[in-house]
């Protein structure tokens, strides 16, 4: 007969994730998103009862703990960077308009790579996808079994 009882793990641990609820509304410090009705959101307006917190995102960012890498480079990407930047900045601009903790925390511009570092996985397999749609190329992405983390690797010649 086997056991029943023995302790099950959780197979994707995110330490930023919190088990406990935010009081209704609560506000980042840092970066002003509101937690309200259970989600987090950009308002015009930041109630007054509002309690402070610092957000996932922010708390990340500090902590240099990135969700996910993009790795871009070629001679493709050399010829056209400004373009590939402004596809990075608008992708990032549409997510958070969505999803308020997807952001970039930094990037590395390098004379023939660039590095998008971004809080979650999410926003850094939308920015690989959208830069592949716009230009083409070779799009790699790697997903680490059992952690919240992506590296996107894009390159052309």
């Amino acid at each position: 007969m086997e056991r029943k009882n023995r302790l099950i793990q959780e197979y994707i641990h995110d330490p930023y994730f919190q088990k406990t609820k935010l009081s209704d509304p609560s506000v980042c410090e840092k970066c002003q998103v509101v937690f309200h009705n259970g989600i987090f959101d950009w308002l015009d307006a930041v109630p007054k009862d509002a309690e402070k917190m610092v957000c996932p995102a922010c708390r990340r960012t500090e902590d240099n703990f990135e969700g996910g890498i993009v790795s871009l480079e070629g001679r493709f990407l050399a010829e056209h960077k400004q373009d590939i930047m402004n596809i990075i900045k608008n992708t990032e601009n549409a997510e958070k308009g969505l999803r308020p903790l997807e952001r970039i925390m930094k990037i590395n511009d390098y004379a023939d790579k660039i590095e998008v570092f971004t809080t979650y996985e999410h926003l850094a397999r939308r920015i690989g996808v959208a830069i592949n749609n716009a230009c083409k190329g070779e799009l790699e992405l790697q997903y680490a079994e059992g952690k919240k983390h992506i590296r996107v690797y894009w390159k052309r010649d």
